[in-house]
């Protein structure tokens, strides 16, 4: 029996057909269970997004309403209760925003309403109350007109806050008032609708306030103050573009008190003494950040992506209200890592014979020494941060892209990292508790150019 080529060619493309359908059914199942991995991954790290951007405004949220009635909560006495005023304070400030670039949208002057819910804390047997000479906190509810309807819309805040009094009297007395919260602006930066709006990129953004008073009338339900200070608006890099609204104001209000106060007894009295004992503590965080990948200008519209921060740190409490600390902060970008594995070939900027594809978890992370200082008030603390950067090798691959800042910015911002915040503690402070446990809000910036926005929680073991 004899076979022609033609016969041998049909049963050779058989078996060629056979040993192909065998050798790619396995792949492409292979192949399919790869991409159904892929996009169960791709929705938990969504998932994780949405958690971390939803979390910054809860974390405001809770501090707002805990900060408000938390007082009334370490009250023990009925005295103590008599030292404890609240208050209502509307707030008429007018001023200027500040041009941050060549090409800033013109506007004119803003008017702002601020409205603030507060305590006057002059408990005797409180030791917050005698550290810091009185102070008063809450949080405020603003609107603002910011002089150009057409590009910036209309700004509304929601802002916790406390008011530091520089003497234990409030006739003539000098206040410092700080706040960080939360803004919604009615009209943001969009390609097509709003190109000019580039100082704000999103709706949301991070507020701030730092202002100085002087208390001019003092009457037994009102104070009238005037001053003057400082509001900026930024979103913290989450969304492009972000230069922010810096504005100057001055300022004058009324503080009404619906029960009355006594003017003869408007000082702290020392019936309790401040614990002057230094105590050790160690403390760990994990953070959460997200970020878009880009300048200050830009690229817009681009993913938001995470940055995983750890950090170990320990430090001094003294008079139990001021935290003291120094430690090492560990940081991964995903979006450093999703750029180097996109682009194996390049080198890194100091070194040419180095690939950054050789060590990519590496070279997208930084390492960072810190030095931090918080002010403990019950369960808050304002917390301030900054570090010099051991290593972070992408950020000069990083300034290359977007930034193209000359000497000294480059150093400064590929040097020095910076972080300020909040933190509420589960442990009311004053109680100077061995553990504690703590939530956070913070923004993370290079020198003073945000970097990303993060939720953080931490603990902290004390010592002795």
């Amino acid at each position: 029996m004899s076979l022609d080529i033609a016969d041998f060619q049909s049963h050779d493309s058989l078996a060629i057909y056979a040993v192909t359908m065998q050798r790619d059914t396995l792949p492409s199942r292979l192949h399919q269970d790869k991409l159904r991995r892929r996009g169960a991954e791709n929705l938990f790290i969504m998932s994780i997004k949405i958690c971390v951007s939803a979390s910054h405004r809860l974390i405001f949220l809770c501090v707002v309403y805990l900060s408000l009635f938390q007082f009334q909560t370490n009250a023990q006495t009925a005295e103590e209760k008599q030292k404890h005023y609240f208050y209502l304070e509307p707030n008429l400030m007018f001023g200027k925003i500040v041009k941050n670039y060549s090409a800033f949208p013109k506007s004119n002057y803003r008017q702002t309403l601020y409205l603030d819910f507060g305590y006057y804390d002059n408990r005797a047997y409180n030791p917050a109350s005698k550290y810091y000479n009185d102070p008063s906190s809450g949080f405020s509810l603003a609107y603002s007109i910011l002089g150009n309807d057409s590009v910036f819309g209309r700004e509304m805040d929601l802002v916790p806050f406390i008011d530091l009094n520089a003497s234990r009297q409030l006739k003539n007395s000098v206040h410092f008032k700080f706040g960080i919260g939360a803004s919604y602006f009615t009209k943001h930066y969009s390609n097509i609708t709003n190109p000019a709006n580039e100082p704000i990129g999103s709706a949301f953004t991070w507020a701030f306030e730092a202002f100085i008073y002087k208390n001019i009338i003092t009457r037994s339900h009102w104070n009238f103050k005037v001053g003057g200070g400082f509001l900026h608006s930024s979103n913290g890099h989450t969304q492009l573009p972000n230069f922010g609204i810096n504005s100057m104001m001055v300022s004058i209000t009324a503080r009404y008190f619906p029960n009355s106060l006594n003017l003869e007894n408007v000082k702290t009295e020392n019936k309790i003494q401040v614990d002057r004992t230094k105590h050790f503590f160690i403390q760990s965080r994990f953070g959460l950040g997200y970020h878009e990948f880009g300048g200050t200008t830009g690229p817009t519209g681009g993913p938001k992506k995470l940055v995983y921060t750890g950090l170990i740190s320990g430090g001094i409490i003294f008079r139990q209200h001021l935290k003291i600390r120094v430690g090492f902060n560990y940081r991964f970008y995903e979006h450093y890592y999703e750029y180097i594995l996109h682009h194996p070939a390049e080198v890194l900027v100091n070194d040419s014979s180095k690939l950054f594809f050789t060590h990519p978890r590496w070279n997208a992370s930084a390492v960072t020494f810190i030095a931090g200082i918080e002010f403990l008030y019950n369960h808050i603390g304002m917390d301030i941060e900054s570090g010099i950067n051991i290593s972070k090798p992408f950020y000069p691959r990083f300034n290359d892209l977007y930034e193209n800042d000359d000497q000294p910015f480059y150093f400064l911002k590929s040097f020095f990292a910076t972080r300020l915040g909040l933190n509420y503690y589960l442990i009311n402070t004053k109680k100077n508790p061995r553990n504690n446990v703590f939530v956070g809000a913070h923004i993370n910036a290079n020198f003073g150019q945000a970097d990303f926005s993060e939720a953080s929680i931490g603990y902290t073991f004390r010592l002795k």
